[in-house]
């Protein structure tokens, strides 16, 4: 693992035995931690930070986790700055999109099981049918008693 500068000079930071918070990622929105991708150093003081929006960024001098060395021309311990452009690079491969693809179609099928009610697995007993489902249906059976007998009686009336 490994931190890079290109400017102000092609530098590289290496990954030291003195730390061993080499990143930290955190999408959760219901989460207190702070949301964002940190590289090195300890929540909240990481060597390199992107917030969740890409609008509260910095970069610190040094951390225990990489070697020393300016990611950025610093102004300070703590020097902030915007984003213009992100990159990311993926590896593995052909197997690797195959795997991704796969997974992503088994969660996608997860989500869908999940928004589906299956009533019959909820009623494997009895007791279980007339504490959920016990008084779903008694509001129309008694309004189509009434109407029921209406017929009848109206059969008996034609008659």
């Amino acid at each position: 693992c490994f931190l890079f500068s290109l400017r102000p000079k092609m530098q590289l930071m290496l990954a030291e035995r003195r730390g061993g918070n080499y990143v930290y990622l955190n999408a959760n929105a219901k989460s207190y931690k702070p949301r964002g991708l940190g590289f090195g150093g300890q929540e909240g003081y990481h060597r390199l930070w992107f917030d969740a929006d890409f609008e509260d960024c910095y970069v610190l001098e040094s951390d225990a986790t990489y070697g020393p060395g300016p990611l950025i021309p610093s102004r300070g311990l703590q020097t902030k700055f915007q984003v213009a452009r992100i990159e990311v690079w993926g590896f593995g491969g052909q197997e690797a999109l195959v795997a991704q693809k796969e997974q992503r179609q088994r969660d996608a099928n997860q989500r869908d099981m999940a928004r589906k009610v299956d009533r019959a697995k909820m009623m494997e007993n009895d007791f279980d049918k007339e504490m959920f489902f016990g008084n779903v249906f008694k509001a129309s059976a008694d309004a189509r008693e009434p109407i029921d007998q209406l017929k009848h009686s109206a059969e008996k009336d034609d008659t």
